[in-house]
């Protein structure tokens, strides 16, 4: 599929929240790297939106990270449109 301004989007807050959970543990750059097995650029990468993670390798994240996995749709609340009244 290719990469949509939505998916960038996407791609970028998914990079954040895993900088800002690597950051809150205090795990360097290199360390989540070495768990596992990249390099530290490509966490670069990955937190910067540069990389549109599958959801095996948010998975991978998630272990490596020894956090757990939540992953929502949530429903938004639309309001029902009034129309006016008609005049007959």
């Amino acid at each position: 599929m290719p990469r949509t301004s939505q998916s960038a989007a996407a791609a970028q807050r998914l990079g954040w929240e895993i900088r800002q959970t690597r950051l809150k543990l205090d795990v360097s750059q290199a360390e989540l790297a070495r768990r596992l097995g990249v390099s530290a650029s490509y966490i670069w990468a990955v937190e910067s939106g540069s990389v549109n993670l599958t959801v095996g390798q948010l998975n991978n994240f998630a272990g490596a990270l020894d956090v757990g996995l939540a992953i929502t749709f949530p429903i938004p609340i639309r309001e029902a449109i009034q129309l006016p009244a008609t005049v007959s």
